[in-house]
């Protein structure tokens, strides 16, 4: 495995890490109504970008043959958790 992806896999566990403590704590673990309507628009913004990065790659996979799937998959999958995470976040501070 290249060292490369490891240290990018290890920054990307340490965002969602302390993205997912804040916003635990912003809203006392989601046990009230404003948790769990941030965790929805946060869901429903992250499900429109996998939904969009799904498409892209599909039609890059079939474009250019040299892209590996997998790769975009890992890539998407990634986007995805630290997306939800981020947003959850932001939406804490701002809502």
């Amino acid at each position: 495995m290249n060292w490369a992806v490891i240290v990018l896999l290890i920054a990307a566990l340490m965002i969602y890490c302390t993205t997912f403590y804040r916003f635990m704590k912003e809203t006392e673990g989601m046990k009230d109504e404003r948790g769990r309507h941030i965790n929805q628009a946060a869901s429903e913004v992250t499900l429109i970008i996998v939904q969009t990065l799904l498409l892209a790659s599909l039609v890059a996979v079939e474009l250019f043959e040299s892209i590996n799937p997998s790769l975009l998959l890992a890539l998407i999958f990634t986007v995805a958790v630290l997306g939800h995470s981020i947003l959850r976040y932001h939406y804490a501070k701002v809502m």
